[in-house]
């Protein structure tokens, strides 16, 4: 097994679509990935709410997790989520050029 992994994401307020996820990678292996190294890698900054996304029963579902140490679940072999901001973004907010 590979000490690597991809992590799928898409966040729907800025207009991103399951369809064609953003990616970020993982020095660790699909299996062992947890709610808390998902915390510490995740690219953006700012504070977030992560959904993965699970098959039960035939049918995907998203599942919110709480517990940080918990395995995050799987669908079809990947890491999917659905990320939210628990801070919109301020439109008014411009960065330094």
């Amino acid at each position: 097994m590979s000490n690597f992994c991809l992590v799928f994401y898409y966040i729907p307020e800025d207009r991103d679509e399951l369809t064609v996820p953003n990616a970020f990678a993982l020095s660790k292996q699909l299996n062992d990935v947890t709610l808390t190294d998902i915390v510490e890698a995740f690219p953006l900054d700012g504070e977030f709410f992560f959904r993965f996304k699970y098959k039960y029963n035939d049918l995907s579902v998203w599942l919110d997790l709480s517990n940080k140490a918990c395995k995050v679940p799987k669908c079809d072999g990947k890491i999917i989520m659905k990320v939210t901001r628990k801070v919109a973004k301020d439109p008014m907010f411009r960065e330094a050029d």
